[in-house]
């Protein structure tokens, strides 16, 4: 994470730290290319070194550690094991490492130690942002590195699964219980290789294969006599049930006999049997929840045209949160059946169009898989569907995900939890519950375990966190009233991510229109230009949105219009459109209105030819309010002609007192098809009253009003004119008494005659209507028309 993400985290107050004596909890867990550990509310006086594939952080004595994150739950999984030492007045926690591991660490909210534990150096791990850290103490490096006794329960676990683990072509372990020795293990002989392409169409479902023998011992896949082009088939097509949970019928095996079998693997010289080992240890690793060692196991055999590891693989990457290398690697498997439907779907992007709608068959394809497997399906699937606007399905594959989680949780879950409360306004849980029952609502709809848990997620960095600011900002959108202190600094600091999913962009769209909301608008629009590069299928939206947010600001009040010429200039090329100068106009119209020549230059520096007349009229009106009249008429003399251009020349002319000449600019705009009302009150300021009925006349309609309306019949009516423009008569229809005033000054009075006495009172009525409009109407009406009088 950036310096920037540092600087934010350390501004926010700090929780009181743990006091000597007390359990400093570690937290743990997987991120994707890295693990993490946090030590919240850690001492202050502490110091970390890292080498011999071991982390030393060293407190004053009298700290105890609860470890379960790492040693129990094996959440970090860069982590081997962890022990303490005590050393004269220091205690230090030991922690050693699978692989020479590049470490950063940071301090986070709430005097936090965040260590992250990475494959390789990070682009963000450069020199200028980490200090050397130095080397751990001898002591330390002299630690035993014995692996804890949950570790051996785990490792048991796994070999006891093993039994499970059908698999083509794979060594079949059996052990003798009477005598306790090991039985020779029975083989069937490995497929060859065959290379992984799509599957058109298959001649079975993957999901009918023979089940095992009544009496419990595991069924070769595939039989030696087949012939070749069915065991091609049946290897493109690897059989789903290599990954369901374990029956109860299936018998129980004693494979105590085989606990070193990670160490046979690496210790095999012999190729076949390396493979056979290999693909054993990454089923069982897969029902274990040991993703990416699974994966590893599985990736070389993948890449030797092994389709069951492949497939094995993948799997293990989306729940190790590879989601892109295992939609790559499942994508010639699609045609296979419901089960990988199911397993692309949770791999693939959102806007893929080769995802099949989920239906029933889906959900039915993922329940009996392994436990371990199936919450980070279930939850890859939830939510991409809450992204399609799916809730129904979405909450099929929660109920999976939550079944499968058990009490644990996940920030998946969480994610969802508040999802579906901001919805209905309902809780998730449930409806028999007692707990929920009792559980007091807030205005979020959630519980409130769940909404403390979606801040927690927010503040930390995870694959998780952009959407937790999603749903926090939308929620601040509604109530404008933050769910914690520095939540628009988290959203914010969203500019620092190096790459993202299309969801996460989506996400940074709620959380650019909370900035904004809360008159934020640089950050806002500098949260979606990371967007834009950290998901390039996002770019489009994402600039769209942000040009329309700076388009709406150049309307508000003065200091809005400002910040939004700031964002301009701070994000200019991501707001860039080829062909498109409708935002540099804006923005240059805005500056011209203060006479900033230089930077109404810059702002439309790189506009199509196509805006050139616009861009022109800018420069010219910014020089004309600068001071610099003869400028803006130097501008306009070999500008690309435009009504606006044609507007500001008349005005640098009346600038410099010269009417004829702005009489003279005004005709020339006319005769080159100019059209526009400040034309007329140009011409009438200049007392030509031809040329002031004219261009009114010549006006677009829209543009033409009461009061240029009086000023033109005026005009017509000093030029001599018999009757009342047409014009003019349009403009005021749905103002009959000024209309019918204006009419009555074109009527000459009627001979006086007896006989023509009603004429004369038609008269004498017009004139009274001449008068009001006069003493009235005529008085509300700009005669100097905008000008400083005649």
């Amino acid at each position: 994470m950036r310096r920037a993400l540092l600087a934010l985290l350390l501004l926010l107050v700090p929780a009181a730290a743990h006091a000597a004596g007390e359990t400093l909890s570690v937290r743990a867990g997987e991120h994707g290319d890295y693990s993490r550990l946090v030590i919240p509310n850690a001492p202050t006086d502490w110091r970390i070194a890292t080498s011999d594939r071991k982390i030393e952080i060293t407190f004053p004595k009298g700290y105890d550690f609860e470890l379960s994150d790492i040693i129990d739950k094996r959440k970090a999984h860069r982590v081997l094991n962890a022990r303490v030492l005590d050393m004269g007045e220091t205690r230090a926690l030991i922690l050693s490492l699978t692989c020479d591991c590049p470490v950063r660490t940071s301090k986070g909210a709430g005097n936090s130690i965040v260590i992250d534990i990475f494959n390789k150096a990070p682009a963000t791990l450069a020199e200028k942002e980490t200090d050397p850290q130095p080397e751990i103490s001898e002591a330390a490096k002299n630690s035993e590195q014995a692996t804890p006794e949950s570790m051996r329960a785990a490792r048991d676990r796994m070999i006891a699964l093993l039994a499970e683990a059908r698999s083509q072509g794979v060594v079949q372990l059996k052990i003798d219980k009477e005598d306790e020795t090991e039985a020779p293990a029975e083989e069937t002989p490995a497929p060859s290789p065959q290379a992984a392409t799509p599957v058109t169409k298959a001649s079975h479902a993957p999901e009918t294969f023979d089940a095992p023998h009544a009496d419990g011992a595991p069924e070769p896949l595939i039989a030696a006599d087949l012939r070749e082009e069915h065991i091609q088939q049946a290897v493109l097509c690897a059989d789903p049930t290599l990954f369901n949970e374990p029956q109860d019928d299936e018998g129980e095996f004693d494979f105590s006999a085989i606990t070193n079998l990670r160490q046979r693997y690496e210790l095999a010289l012999d190729d076949e049997e390396r493979r056979d080992l290999a693909a054993t240890l990454s089923l069982a690793y897969i029902h274990i929840g040991f993703f990416e060692e699974a994966s590893a196991v599985a990736s070389p055999l993948a890449r030797d045209g092994d389709a069951t590891m492949a497939v094995a693989g993948a799997l293990a990457d989306i729940a190790a949160g590879s989601k892109s290398r295992a939609s790559r690697q499942l994508a010639p498997y699609r045609d296979c059946g419901p089960f990988f439907e199911m397993a692309y779907a949770a791999a693939a992007r959102i806007d893929d169009d080769n995802v099949v709608p989920m239906q029933e068959k889906h959900l039915a394809a993922l329940r009996p898989v392994t436990q371990a497997l199936r919450a980070p399906l279930a939850e890859n699937l939830g939510l991409n569907a809450i992204e399609h606007g799916d809730m129904l399905v979405a909450k099929e594959f929660y109920k999976i995900a939550k079944a499968a989680r058990g009490s644990e949780g996940s920030p998946a879950l969480v994610i969802m939890e508040n999802t579906f409360a901001a919805q209905s306004g309902e809780t998730t849980q449930e409806e028999d519950s007692q707990d929920a029952a009792e559980t007091p609502q807030t205005g979020h709809g959630a519980s409130p375990a769940a909404r403390e848990e979606l801040k927690n997620i927010a503040q930390n960095p995870g694959p998780m966190q952009a959407r937790a600011l999603a749903l926090l900002a939308e929620d601040y959108q509604e109530r404008a009233d933050a769910a914690y202190e520095g939540l628009l600094d988290d959203i914010a600091s969203q500019t620092s991510r190096k790459s993202a999913s299309l969801s996460e962009a989506r996400a940074s769209f709620a959380g650019a229109k909370a900035l904004i909301s809360a008159g934020r608008l640089r950050e806002g629009v500098t949260v979606l230009n990371a967007a834009a590069d950290s998901a390039p299928a996002a770019r489009e939206a994402s600039r769209a949105l942000a040009r329309s947010f700076i388009l709406n600001a150049l309307m508000e009040d003065d200091e809005t219009r400002l910040e939004a010429v700031a964002a301009f200039f701070q994000n200019r090329d991501f707001l860039a459109i080829s062909g498109d100068g409708d935002l540099n106009i804006a923005v240059a119209r805005e500056l011209a209105a203060y006479g900033a020549n230089a930077l109404v230059d810059e702002a439309l520096a790189g506009v199509p030819a196509s805006w050139r007349a616009q861009a022109d009229a800018m420069k010219a009106l910014s020089h004309l309010n600068s001071g610099d009249a003869q400028g803006a008429l130097d501008i306009a003399a070999h500008g690309r002609l435009s009504p606006e251009l044609g507007v500001v020349a008349v005005k640098a002319h009346e600038r410099n007192h010269d009417r004829a000449g702005a009489v003279a600019a005004i005709k020339s705009a006319m005769r080159g098809g100019a059209a526009d009302t400040e034309f007329a009150n140009a011409a009438w300021r200049a007392g030509d009253w031809p040329l002031t009925t004219q261009a009114f006349e010549k006006a677009p309609k829209k543009q033409r009003n009461a009061d240029a309306a009086a000023r033109a019949a005026l005009a017509a009516l000093n030029a001599g004119a018999g009757d009342l423009p047409l014009s003019v008569r349009e403009t005021l229809a749905r103002n009959p008494d000024a209309l019918a005033a204006l009419a009555h000054m074109f009527n000459a009075a009627p001979a006086v005659n007896v006989r023509a006495i009603d004429l004369l009172s038609d008269f004498t009525q017009g004139v009274a209507k001449e008068k009001n409009f006069m003493e009235t109407g005529l008085a509300r009406i700009d005669l100097d028309a905008g000008g400083e009088g005649r």
